[in-house]
Parts: structure tokens; C-alpha cells; sequence
């Protein structure tokens, strides 16, 4: 019986090796041409693009844009740098050609909130104001508590003697940045346009509070 039992152990034993043995590649096997060169473009073109992020960090506009449209050149549909060449564009006062970017980016990925932003200002600097507005909504409804895009817009609104409205994106950004001084004086400033004195004086003074106490 002592003896059975030691059979099977070792037969188990055997048959769980056997199970976990490292399978041997096939002799033949070999790598499939096209996808070896579909690897090797997205090498090239990673590495144009984060040499383009290095070149747009150092101010070199241009080089970064060269890096960019390499990588693109290799890889047509490569979002991030679709849209890293749309926002150097759009520092280089490239408007247009920023907007056309940006606009595949924003086709290619509807989510990316940047690629709205950034093509809002470059449609706005084309001051097609209405463009630039609609793009703006999208960003604040995407990111609503996002001071900066809220200010932005506000400033849109300003310009197109829509008040109202950027009073209610001011009055979001003083929440956000209670202890923001600039914040606040932005405020008073499109309250004395829209001729409330009393509310404008209130925010100079707070904001001057805030300077006093060196925020």
C-alpha cells in the first residue's frame, strides 16, 4: 500500500513538471516583416517627438516643430504630436496653421481639453471671437473648476460686451482663489465697465488687504 502511494506521488509529481516546462520556441519561427517595420516607425517616431519636446522646452520653436512633423511624417495619426505641433504653432503666432492642428487632434481625440483651449486662443487671436467662445464652453463644461479656463473666458466675454456672463465666470474664479488678488481685481475691473461702483471699490479693497499680507 506505502508503496502504491509512493508511485502516485511521484507520477503526480512528473506529470505537474511536465505541465510547467518552459515550452521551446518553434525552429522556424521568424518575425513578421510588417509588423517589424510598423515597430520600428513608432520607434522613430517616439523618439522624433520626444526630441521635440526637448527642443519646445529650450525655446526652439522651430527645431520643435521640424521633430513634430517627423514624427507625424512616419506616424500620420500620432495625437500627442499632432497636438504638440498645434500648440508650438500657436506660440510662434502660427494661428491658423495651429487651428488646423489642433482641429485633427481635437477629430483624432474629442477628449483632449488642451487641444480645445489652445485652438480657442489661436481662433480668438483670428478674432473669430464666436469660434473661440464655443470652444471655451466646451473646455469649462469639461472642466469646470478650472480657474484658469474660467478667467480665459471671462476675458473672451469681456471683449465681446457679453458682461453677464463673464461676471458669473469671475465670480466662480474669486471662489476658487479667494486669496487671489489679481483675481479679485479683474472683477472690480469689469464691474466699473459694467458700472457698479460700490462693488468695484469693495474688490480693490480686498485685493489691496491681500497684497498687504503678501499674497
Amino acid at each position: 500500500m506505502k508503496a502504491c502511494f509512493v508511485y502516485c506521488l511521484l507520477a503526480t509529481g512528473a506529470v505537474l513538471q511536465a505541465q510547467t516546462k518552459t515550452p521551446e520556441a518553434p525552429k522556424n519561427w521568424t518575425i513578421d516583416p510588417k509588423k517589424a517595420e510598423k515597430i520600428a516607425e513608432w520607434s522613430k517616431a517616439n523618439t522624433a517627438y520626444k526630441e521635440g519636446l526637448e527642443a519646445f522646452a529650450r525655446g526652439e520653436g522651430e527645431e520643435a516643430t521640424d521633430k513634430f512633423t517627423d514624427a507625424l511624417g512616419l506616424i500620420n495619426r500620432f495625437t500627442d504630436a499632432r497636438f504638440a505641433r498645434g500648440r508650438v504653432r500657436y506660440e510662434m503666432a502660427f494661428h491658423e496653421a495651429a487651428v488646423e492642428d489642433l482641429s485633427q487632434a481635437i477629430a483624432e481625440r474629442p477628449d483632449m481639453v488642451d487641444a480645445y483651449y489652445y485652438r480657442a486662443l489661436a481662433l480668438w487671436n483670428l478674432k473669430k471671437h464666436a469660434e473661440a467662445l464655443a470652444d471655451f464652453d466646451v473646455v469649462v463644461v469639461k472642466q469646470p473648476r478650472n480657474a484658469g479656463y474660467r478667467e480665459k473666458r471671462a476675458s473672451l466675454l469681456q471683449a465681446m460686451k457679453q458682461y453677464p456672463a463673464a461676471l458669473e465666470d469671475l465670480d466662480m474664479v474669486v471662489a476658487l482663489r479667494p486669496l487671489n488678488p489679481a483675481a479679485l481685481e479683474q472683477r472690480a475691473r469689469l464691474l466699473e465697465t459694467m458700472g457698479e461702483k460700490a462693488l468695484a471699490d469693495e474688490d480693490w479693497r480686498c485685493a489691496g488687504r491681500l497684497r498687504e499680507d503678501g499674497h
